[in-house]
């Protein structure tokens, strides 16, 4: 199951990672997040259910901004050759005082596969929803939503994700702006298993999981 968990949800796809805010012009963050429920059905131990992964952020404008993201699964780097990234344009519809709200799509890419042999490679894409609150003491509850088909042997295999959390972006100084985020999201999969190597019938998975995003956002600038 540890493996499915690794091939069906992959860290490109763990965590909303958006606060509906943009960076200042540049932002780099690590994120951990894991799985509880698979601890529970497997006994496995949360280390093992977990993944790890960096993002970057450039601003390209007043509200448009570019994000790229790497993750693997730590557990797993001895014994599959597997990670996953993506690429994904970020629009500020709303940045209205106290209210944003952000328009994300992006495009996936999966790889699992065990040392001695070619890995298998799957393609995806996404569109996400994020809204947010402004708070006094620069926090920033927020919630949103992706949808994410994975492409692999000629069919889509849809991905859902719906969640929440509160971000927490301090002054550091006058061009710096720390960053660190708790979420929990819960994921559905409708024929997920198609990278599942004991083979059967393509089955729907759900599951939650969170996160913990720590970073900084660099800048003349912020809004």
């Amino acid at each position: 199951m540890l493996l499915l968990l690794a091939a069906c949800v992959p860290p490109s796809v763990i965590g909303l990672r958006s606060d509906a805010t943009m960076p200042l012009t540049s932002e780099l963050s690590a994120a951990w997040g894991a799985f509880p429920e698979f601890t529970e059905d497997d006994d496995y131990t949360l280390a093992e259910a977990s993944v790890g992964g960096v993002q970057v952020r450039q601003r390209l404008s007043n509200r448009v901004a570019v994000s790229s993201s790497f993750g693997v699964v730590p557990s797993m780097l001895d014994e599959a050759v597997w990670g996953a990234g993506d690429l994904e344009l970020q629009v500020q519809a709303i940045a209205e005082e106290p209210l944003d709200f952000q328009v994300t799509v992006g495009l996936d890419g999966y790889v699992l596969g065990q040392p001695e042999s070619t890995p298998s490679v799957a393609l995806g894409t996404h569109l996400g929803l994020f809204l947010s609150r402004r708070l006094p003491g620069d926090l920033h509850p927020f919630l949103g939503g992706k949808i994410n088909p994975v492409f692999a042997q000629g069919h889509p295999y849809p991905w859902i994700q719906y969640g929440g959390g509160l971000s927490w972006r301090p002054v550091l100084d006058s061009a710096t702006r720390g960053l660190l985020a708790v979420e929990a999201s819960r994921y559905e999969g409708f024929g997920v298993n198609f990278l599942d190597e004991g083979g059967g019938d393509a089955g729907d998975i759900q599951t939650w999981g969170f996160l913990v995003q720590a970073g900084a956002s660099f800048g003349p600038t912020y809004r």
